[in-house]
């Protein structure tokens, strides 16, 4: 039986030394992994989501393209129509994205001790399902900041603490 060696391929033994370092520089333990994002590496052990302020200008803008307000409506009208918009964008974006498909919870606002604000999540911390507590890849929440229209600091999401609803 014979044994396989550099020179049985037609190699000098100093060439299979240079392969060898050539391809070191090719495992995927140098490959540089791009870095992590901050709503990555955080996680909490209270009720948390990753998401994105449902501000009013995205709700208005959901009505303008896919619910349009009737014109003349009352202010009245005006607010319930963007209030429905809480469950529309979400149930949008779900279908679209992998992505929670939940009303958008009701959460404490980082800016404001005692603002409450509502966010389209892209994972809950508690969710029963399993899938929905992991964030998705940079790239789906970049497709979502696009279809959102967001801007600067606005694209990356953050993690919110929800408000007890008990």
């Amino acid at each position: 039986m014979s044994s396989l060696s550099p020179t049985s391929f037609g190699l000098a033994a100093t060439d299979a030394s240079v392969h060898d370092a050539s391809c070191a520089n090719f495992t995927p333990a140098t490959v540089p992994l791009p870095p992590l994002r901050g709503w990555q590496t955080r996680r909490h052990r209270s009720h948390h989501v990753l998401g994105f302020e449902l501000t009013e200008a995205i709700a208005r803008r959901y009505c303008q393209e896919e619910f349009p307000i009737p014109e003349g409506a009352s202010e009245l009208k005006v607010e319930a129509h963007l209030t429905v918009m809480e469950d529309v964008v979400p149930d949008i974006l779900g279908r679209k994205f992998a992505v929670p498909i939940i009303p958008a919870p009701l959460v404490k606002e980082p800016s404001a001790l005692s603002g409450m604000t509502h966010v389209i999540a892209l994972a809950d911390n508690w969710a029963p399902q399993r899938r929905w507590r992991q964030p998705p890849s940079p790239e789906v929440v970049d497709q979502i900041a696009d279809e959102l229209q967001l801007e600067g600091v606005e694209r990356e999401p953050r993690w919110y603490k929800c408000v007890n609803q008990d």
